[in-house]
Formats: C-alpha cells, sequence, structure tokens
C-alpha cells in the first residue's frame, strides 16, 4: 500500500511546510486499501482529529487512484478505532505541540513606523519580545482599528521566535479562544485548554480583547491562564479597542487581570510620522514622492493608516495609468476620491467634548472654581488643545478664562499625570480616540 500512500504524502509535501510535514504527516502510516478507502493509522485521537481539519483537505483534488477518486478513513494507533465512524468535535489544537502561528511579512519592527503617536506602545513590544521587561512581562496594546496593534503584535512574537525557535507560542483572537473554551466545555475536555494555556504555552499573543464582553466562562478561563503565565514570568500581549476598565461587561477579575501589566495607547500618527509612512510605503511600490506631495498628502490624510494606505495605492494606480510622476495635481485627485475630508479639531468641540465626558459645564471650566471635578477637566481640555490646535498659549487662556502660564502648568501637570498614572492616561487616550472619531464622522 505504500506505493499508494507515498505519492500522495509527496503531493501534501507540496502544500505545506517542512516543519508541518514533519510533524504531521510523516508519522501516518498506511494500513491498507479497503474498496475506495485508504486506511491511515495515527499516533492517537487528537492527532487524527488534527490532520482530519487540516490537512485532509488538502488532499480533496488529488485522491485518485487509477482514475477512481478514493476516501481516507483515520484510526488511532493499536485501538483501530475509526475516526469517521466516531466523530471527534475537539478544540482546534493538539495537547502536545502548539502549531506555528502564521504571521505577515510586513508585520515586523523594521517596518513600523515609530512616531510621537506610538513610541510608547513601539519599547513596550520592543522590550517584551527581548525580554527585557522588569516585572510582569504583560502589555496590553489599545487603540482605534488600523493604527497598529496588530503590527506590534506580530513583530514581537516574530522576534520571540527568531530568539527562541523551541518556544510555543500562541497567537489567538478572542473569539477563537471564546470557540474552543465552548466546544471544550460542550465536549467535557476543558482540561485540554487549561493545560494548553497554564502549562504549554510560553509566550501568548491575544487579540481583540473586547469581543470577550459578556462571555463569563471565557472571561474566567483567560483569567486563570494569565495569573500562570505572569506568575512564570512568560511574555503576554493583548490588543484590544479600549483599555480593560472601559470594556462594558467585562468582569473584575479579567480586568484586574488585564491591568496588572503595561497598559499602552496608540493614538493616530501625528503630521511627521505620516508623512514618513506615506514616503515609506510609496517606497515600496517603486514611486518615488516629491517633498511637495509629501507635504500634502501628510496634512491632508489624518486618521488610521489604512486610509494612507489606501492613498499609496490610488497614487500608484493613477502613475501607471499616466505613465508620469505622481504630481500635486494627481495627489489632489486621490484625496478627494477618499472618504472626504475630516472636520478641524478647535478649542469650542474639545470643551465640549470635555464638559459632555466629565459632566461639567462650559461655565464651571470657565470659573475659578478649585475642586478636582472641576479643575482636572479643565486641565485636560487645556492640554488637549495645546496638543490638537495650532492656538498658541495666550489663545488658549483666553477660551478658559486663564493667563497663558496657567494653561502651560496645566500642560505640564497633564502630561506628568498621565505618564504616573494608567488610569489616567486611559481617560486622556479615550478622550483623543472619540476626537478622532468625530473628526472622520462629522
Amino acid at each position: 500500500m505504500e506505493d499508494i500512500w507515498n505519492p500522495l504524502k509527496e503531493v501534501i509535501r507540496s502544500k505545506m511546510s517542512n516543519s508541518s510535514y514533519r510533524v504531521w504527516i510523516e508519522p501516518l502510516s498506511c494500513k491498507g486499501l479497503e474498496d475506495d478507502t485508504l486506511i491511515l493509522e495515527c499516533p492517537n485521537r487528537f492527532f487524527a482529529s488534527w490532520v482530519q481539519e487540516h490537512y485532509l483537505p488538502l488532499l480533496k483534488d488529488d485522491l485518485v487512484i487509477k482514475g477512481k477518486r478514493i476516501k481516507i478513513r483515520l484510526v488511532y494507533e493499536k485501538k483501530g478505532v475509526d475516526l469517521s465512524r466516531n466523530q471527534l468535535y475537539l478544540p482546534k489544537f493538539a495537547p502536545d505541540e502548539l502549531p506555528k502561528p502564521r504571521f505577515s511579512e510586513r508585520f515586523t519592527f523594521d517596518e513600523f513606523i515609530v512616531g510621537e503617536s506610538n513610541q510608547y506602545a513601539f519599547n513596550a513590544c520592543w522590550e517584551a519580545a527581548h525580554e527585557e521587561m522588569t516585572g510582569p512581562r504583560i502589555v496590553y496594546l489599545h487603540s482605534r482599528a488600523g493604527l497598529g496593534k496588530s503590527h506590534l503584535a506580530q513583530a514581537t512574537g516574530r522576534v520571540l521566535l527568531e530568539r527562541r525557535p523551541e518556544a510555543r507560542l500562541c497567537y489567538i483572537s478572542a473569539n477563537e479562544f471564546t470557540s474552543q473554551v465552548v466546544r471544550a466545555v460542550k465536549d467535557g475536555n476543558i482540561d485540554v485548554v487549561k493545560r494548553r494555556y497554564r502549562d504549554a504555552c510560553d509566550a501568548l499573543l491575544f487579540e481583540e480583547v473586547h469581543s470577550l464582553a459578556g462571555r463569563e466562562r471565557t472571561q474566567a478561563e483567560l483569567a486563570l491562564a494569565i495569573d500562570t503565565m505572569a506568575d512564570s514570568g512568560k511574555t503576554v500581549i493583548f490588543t484590544g479597542n479600549q483599555p480593560p476598565g472601559q470594556i462594558a461587561k467585562l468582569n473584575e477579575h479579567l480586568s484586574s487581570r488585564l491591568s496588572a501589566g503595561l497598559i499602552v495607547s496608540i493614538n493616530p500618527p501625528d503630521r511627521a510620522t505620516r508623512r514618513k509612512i506615506l514616503d515609506r510605503k510609496a517606497k515600496r511600490q517603486g514611486l518615488a514622492l516629491s517633498d511637495e506631495v509629501l507635504d500634502f498628502l501628510a496634512d491632508r490624510l489624518r486618521g488610521d493608516i489604512r486610509r494612507i494606505e489606501g492613498a499609496v495605492v490610488g497614487l500608484v494606480a493613477r502613475a501607471s495609468f499616466a505613465r508620469a510622476p505622481v504630481d500635486l495635481d494627481t495627489a489632489m485627485l486621490v484625496v478627494e476620491n477618499l472618504a472626504g475630508e475630516p472636520a478641524s479639531i478647535d478649542i469650542g468641540m474639545i470643551k465640549d467634548l470635555v464638559c459632555r465626558h466629565y459632566k461639567v459645564t462650559q461655565e464651571d471650566i470657565r470659573s475659578r472654581v478649585r475642586k478636582r471635578a472641576v479643575a482636572w477637566p479643565r486641565q485636560v481640555a487645556m492640554y488637549l488643545s495645546r496638543q490638537f490646535t495650532d492656538c498658541p498659549l495666550e489663545v488658549i487662556g483666553r477660551e478658559f478664562n486663564r493667563d497663558h502660564a496657567t494653561v502651560l502648568h496645566s500642560v505640564k501637570q497633564i502630561a506628568k499625570s498621565i505618564n504616573e498614572s494608567a488610569k489616567l492616561r486611559g481617560e486622556v487616550d479615550y478622550l483623543i480616540s472619540q476626537m478622532e472619531k468625530y473628526r472622520w464622522q462629522g
């Protein structure tokens, strides 16, 4: 029967990596051919379940012997149990080995453009990847979509594996983890999940934590896994669209565990960073942009990085069609075809947003009241006005019935506070995300 099985093995070898082939295909042995069914023996039931789900589909169009399409039956070693008749519905992993994660080739530290908006997040992930962090190696990245959370998470995983190829690294989304827990509970295999993430995982990259909202059992299992990994000094990277404390229906136990590490926000790129991103991505496409075009695009394309990528694609297409370099007129057309211009941020919009968030009135923040319930929102509004408008200190001061020295003091005070307190940093980051949402939605 090996004359039948060996050619099929070569077919599947060409469709997968050498390491995966050695782990999952070489151990299979051919036990015979019954009518139109090839019988393959596996070391154990977990092995058989994994092979059936992930690798047999690769052979679907090649299972033909002498013009006759055949089937494959997997049986367990020594037990002769037929997998096709005793279907297992198990978590999508084997208990003894984690499949190597598939990372995007573009998502490396070298390809990540660093600026003021993401420097802290970059440094945190770099230190986690090189295992240089003091205390728990847990990093929680949060931002709106398209600002580089997944890029940094995958870059971290890539370096971890380059430094320690033997490391058992798991890269998973909240929805995938939930599916594993639900299936394991249903089939009475929850201990498999517990062992996987508590004992047999050296590093965990966990995306989209906000998707766990309201999923109590899944949250409980994740919180326990974090405890074990943190106590063992293992690296854990989380991503979400909000800080842990602001995710609705996230239980206190898990929120506390997520907050035990380093909580880092990624803000929309500033002008200098947008210019670097545009230049890098254009050159990757073989397109050289003049300083005039780069400056124009950096001024107009605000928001997430996907918007910038969309502009570059448009420029490349137009340059190809016209067979001419991109000039300012071409850049203007591309920007015009994107999703409109963002609304500008002014002090009035900032005051309105801050007052609604902290439930104070604009009269309150212009008053001489010094109670923290009023003073903190006032200082935050001054800080945001300084960061997101071009207004001089004197103009900002007039808007809050203060002089320029008071504004400068407030800006420094807020900057110091958000560097020292994750909670306060989370508040300010949330307001920034709301400002960006307002700008693009109008």
